[in-house]
Protein backbone atom coordinates (compact mmCIF):
# COMPACT_ATOMS: atom_id res chain seq x y z
CA UNK A 1 0.00 0.00 0.00
CA UNK A 2 1.20 3.18 -0.95
CA UNK A 3 -1.01 5.40 1.02
CA UNK A 4 -1.99 4.99 4.71
CA UNK A 5 -5.57 5.04 6.17
CA UNK A 6 -5.59 8.93 7.50
CA UNK A 7 -5.86 9.46 10.64
CA UNK A 8 -6.51 12.71 12.49
CA UNK A 9 -6.57 14.90 15.83
CA UNK A 10 -8.79 15.68 18.41
CA UNK A 11 -8.97 19.27 16.14
CA UNK A 12 -9.54 17.78 12.63
CA UNK A 13 -6.29 17.72 12.18
CA UNK A 14 -4.31 15.13 9.91
CA UNK A 15 -1.72 13.92 11.84
CA UNK A 16 -0.20 10.40 12.90
CA UNK A 17 2.92 10.64 14.81
CA UNK A 18 6.21 9.87 13.21
CA UNK A 19 7.20 6.52 15.16
CA UNK A 20 3.44 5.13 14.58
CA UNK A 21 3.82 6.50 10.74
CA UNK A 22 7.36 4.23 10.50
CA UNK A 23 6.20 1.39 12.19
CA UNK A 24 3.48 0.34 9.69
CA UNK A 25 5.59 1.45 6.69
CA UNK A 26 6.50 -1.69 4.37
CA UNK A 27 9.34 -1.99 1.64
CA UNK A 28 7.08 -3.75 -1.39
CA UNK A 29 7.56 -5.13 -4.44
CA UNK A 30 6.42 -2.24 -7.34
CA UNK A 31 4.98 -3.59 -10.43
CA UNK A 32 7.50 -2.45 -13.07
CA UNK A 33 10.28 -2.78 -10.73
CA UNK A 34 12.15 -0.14 -9.09
CA UNK A 35 13.84 2.43 -11.59
CA UNK A 36 16.59 3.11 -8.99
CA UNK A 37 20.10 1.22 -8.80
CA UNK A 38 22.17 -0.24 -5.35
CA UNK A 39 19.39 -1.57 -2.59
CA UNK A 40 16.69 0.18 -1.04
CA UNK A 41 17.34 2.07 1.76
CA UNK A 42 14.48 4.35 2.69
CA UNK A 43 12.92 2.17 5.62
CA UNK A 44 15.98 1.94 6.98
CA UNK A 45 16.87 5.53 7.51
CA UNK A 46 13.64 6.22 8.94
CA UNK A 47 13.83 3.66 11.67
CA UNK A 48 17.37 5.06 12.03
CA UNK A 49 15.45 8.09 11.94
CA UNK A 50 12.78 7.15 14.92
CA UNK A 51 16.33 5.12 16.79
CA UNK A 52 18.13 8.23 17.25
CA UNK A 53 16.21 11.35 17.73
CA UNK A 54 12.20 10.04 17.59
CA UNK A 55 12.23 12.04 14.12
CA UNK A 56 13.28 13.55 11.03
CA UNK A 57 13.33 16.97 12.49
CA UNK A 58 15.28 15.77 15.97
CA UNK A 59 17.91 13.39 13.42
CA UNK A 60 18.74 16.63 11.20
CA UNK A 61 18.83 18.71 14.91
CA UNK A 62 21.27 16.60 16.38
CA UNK A 63 23.63 15.96 13.47
CA UNK A 64 24.28 19.61 13.20
CA UNK A 65 24.56 19.34 17.04
CA UNK A 66 27.32 16.78 16.55
CA UNK A 67 28.78 17.37 13.23
CA UNK A 68 30.99 20.59 13.38
CA UNK A 69 29.31 22.15 10.53
CA UNK A 70 28.66 25.61 10.36
CA UNK A 71 25.10 27.01 10.69
CA UNK A 72 25.33 28.88 7.53
CA UNK A 73 26.43 25.66 5.70
CA UNK A 74 23.75 25.01 2.88
CA UNK A 75 24.46 21.65 3.50
CA UNK A 76 22.57 22.18 7.07
CA UNK A 77 19.52 23.70 5.23
CA UNK A 78 19.48 21.22 2.53
CA UNK A 79 19.06 18.32 5.48
CA UNK A 80 16.84 20.13 7.02
CA UNK A 81 14.52 20.83 4.13
CA UNK A 82 15.11 16.84 3.04
CA UNK A 83 14.12 15.65 6.63
CA UNK A 84 11.09 17.86 7.29
CA UNK A 85 9.47 16.90 3.57
CA UNK A 86 9.90 13.33 5.31
CA UNK A 87 8.30 13.90 7.98
CA UNK A 88 5.20 15.48 7.04
CA UNK A 89 5.38 12.90 3.93
CA UNK A 90 5.00 10.02 7.06
CA UNK A 91 2.61 12.50 9.43
CA UNK A 92 0.32 14.86 7.14
CA UNK A 93 0.40 13.14 4.20
CA UNK A 94 0.33 9.35 5.57
CA UNK A 95 2.12 7.44 3.23
CA UNK A 96 4.09 4.08 2.48
CA UNK A 97 8.00 5.83 1.92
CA UNK A 98 9.55 3.03 1.64
CA UNK A 99 7.44 2.61 -1.55
CA UNK A 100 8.03 5.94 -3.14
CA UNK A 101 11.20 6.33 -5.61
CA UNK A 102 10.97 10.18 -4.64
CA UNK A 103 11.23 9.30 -0.99
CA UNK A 104 13.98 6.68 -1.87
CA UNK A 105 15.82 9.62 -3.36
CA UNK A 106 15.47 11.97 -0.47
CA UNK A 107 16.42 9.31 1.74
CA UNK A 108 19.54 8.83 -0.30
CA UNK A 109 20.30 12.65 -0.67
CA UNK A 110 20.40 12.47 2.99
CA UNK A 111 22.58 9.84 3.05
CA UNK A 112 25.18 11.31 1.19
CA UNK A 113 25.50 14.90 2.53
CA UNK A 114 25.73 13.13 5.75
CA UNK A 115 28.61 10.70 4.45
CA UNK A 116 30.60 13.73 2.39
CA UNK A 117 30.35 16.16 5.65
CA UNK A 118 31.43 12.75 8.06
CA UNK A 119 34.40 11.90 6.32
CA UNK A 120 35.63 15.83 6.04
CA UNK A 121 33.45 18.39 7.34
CA UNK A 122 35.52 21.17 6.30
CA UNK A 123 35.34 20.07 2.77
CA UNK A 124 32.82 17.44 2.39
CA UNK A 125 33.20 15.07 -0.77
CA UNK A 126 30.76 14.39 -3.19
CA UNK A 127 32.62 12.35 -5.73
CA UNK A 128 30.11 9.08 -5.28
CA UNK A 129 27.11 11.03 -5.54
CA UNK A 130 25.91 9.37 -8.42
CA UNK A 131 26.39 6.07 -6.72
CA UNK A 132 24.50 7.07 -3.78
CA UNK A 133 21.71 8.22 -6.01
CA UNK A 134 21.09 5.82 -7.95
CA UNK A 135 20.67 6.89 -11.31
CA UNK A 136 22.59 5.37 -13.52
CA UNK A 137 25.78 7.32 -13.46
CA UNK A 138 27.78 6.31 -10.64
CA UNK A 139 25.64 6.08 -4.87
CA UNK A 140 23.80 3.87 4.06
CA UNK A 141 24.27 0.63 5.51
CA UNK A 142 23.74 -1.48 2.21
CA UNK A 143 24.57 1.61 -0.02
CA UNK A 144 27.70 2.65 1.75
CA UNK A 145 29.00 -0.84 0.77
CA UNK A 146 27.84 -0.85 -2.49
CA UNK A 147 29.15 2.82 -3.42
CA UNK A 148 32.76 1.81 -1.59
CA UNK A 149 33.00 -1.83 -4.58
CA UNK A 150 32.21 0.98 -7.39
CA UNK A 151 34.51 3.62 -6.03
CA UNK A 152 37.19 0.72 -5.77
CA UNK A 153 36.68 -0.38 -9.44
CA UNK A 154 36.99 3.03 -10.34
CA UNK A 155 40.25 3.74 -8.82
CA UNK A 156 41.44 0.19 -9.79
CA UNK A 157 40.99 1.33 -13.61
CA UNK A 158 42.73 4.48 -12.68
CA UNK A 159 45.55 2.95 -11.62
CA UNK A 160 46.35 0.85 -14.46
CA UNK A 161 45.71 3.81 -16.82
CA UNK A 162 48.12 5.65 -15.01
CA UNK A 163 50.79 2.50 -15.03
CA UNK A 164 49.96 2.45 -18.43
CA UNK A 165 50.99 5.98 -19.23
CA UNK A 166 54.07 5.51 -17.11
CA UNK A 167 55.19 2.14 -18.76
CA UNK A 168 54.80 4.23 -22.48
CA UNK A 169 56.88 7.12 -20.95
CA UNK A 170 59.54 4.53 -19.98
CA UNK A 171 59.65 3.61 -23.37
CA UNK A 172 59.65 6.41 -25.57
CA UNK A 173 63.24 7.95 -26.99
CA UNK A 174 64.74 10.25 -24.69
CA UNK A 175 67.53 13.22 -25.73
CA UNK A 176 70.74 11.94 -23.96
CA UNK A 177 71.82 13.69 -21.04
CA UNK A 178 72.86 17.68 -21.32
CA UNK A 179 71.39 18.66 -24.50
CA UNK A 180 68.62 20.74 -24.66
CA UNK A 181 64.80 19.30 -24.51
CA UNK A 182 63.90 18.29 -27.82
CA UNK A 183 66.42 17.49 -29.15
CA UNK A 184 67.72 14.29 -30.78
CA UNK A 185 71.07 12.91 -30.45
CA UNK A 186 73.12 14.27 -32.97
CA UNK A 187 71.00 17.12 -33.98
CA UNK A 188 72.24 20.60 -32.98
CA UNK A 189 69.23 22.19 -33.29
CA UNK A 190 71.83 24.89 -35.39
CA UNK A 191 69.74 24.65 -38.98
CA UNK A 192 72.18 21.41 -40.14
CA UNK A 193 71.20 20.21 -43.32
Amino acid sequence: ARVFPVKFDAHGERVRLFAESVAHMTQDELPGGFPLEGPRTCLQVLKGMVRVGGSPEMSNLEWRRTSRIPDGDRAVYEDEVICLSLQFLATVDQVNLPNLVGAELLCRRHQLIREAYRLSPSAPDYSASDWFMGWGRRRTGQTVAYVAEQLKHEASIAKESRKAREEKMLKAPRAPKGSPKGLSKGDTGAGSS
